[in-house]
């Protein structure tokens, strides 16, 4: 019979292989191209594989710990970060287009600082503004991506 000896690995392997399984299914449609010719599905559905890779070692270490003591059981869901940080991907994924990269980057971290109980607003737009510029210099400076840095108002 085969014994779980850690249920905190085998849960998290099986996210990471459900997260993988996911990020396959929504890039299937996109094209996949060769190594030297990628198309727009090629890093997403690379990254997807390593990350079922990682889940299934992480999961297989539920099973075969090395530990002289079986290892911690799962204990309640933590569910303030849970939320919070899923909130924090959403308004990114909506934001983006409306608000431009600027305010989308300072309203995600604010919405992120929610996760941890000590963290002030003011230290959360602190860093999002800090990692706004960042991203604007980066992204848009740097790698000359079509993104808007501020709202578009009137052009859609």
């Amino acid at each position: 019979m085969v014994r779980i000896r850690n249920s905190q690995d085998l849960a998290a392997g099986l996210f990471l292989i459900l997260v993988a399984v996911l990020a396959l299914v929504f890039s299937n449609n996109l094209p996949t191209g060769k190594l030297l010719n990628m198309g727009a599905g090629y890093v997403p559905r690379t990254l997807a594989w390593m990350l079922g890779g990682l889940g299934i070692i992480v999961a297989a270490r539920g099973f075969t710990t090395d530990a002289p003591h079986d290892g911690p059981a799962l204990t309640d869901w933590a569910w303030r970060p849970l939320l919070a940080l899923t909130a924090s991907i959403l308004v990114f994924a909506f934001l983006l287009e409306w608000v431009g990269l600027a305010i989308c980057v300072l309203i995600t971290v604010a919405v992120s600082g929610l996760a941890a109980p000590g963290i002030r607003l003011t230290q959360s737009l602190a860093v999002g503004a800090a990692l706004a510029t960042l991203s604007v210099l980066l992204f848009i400076v740097g790698l000359g991506l079509p993104m808007h840095v501020w709202p578009e108002f009137g052009g859609r």
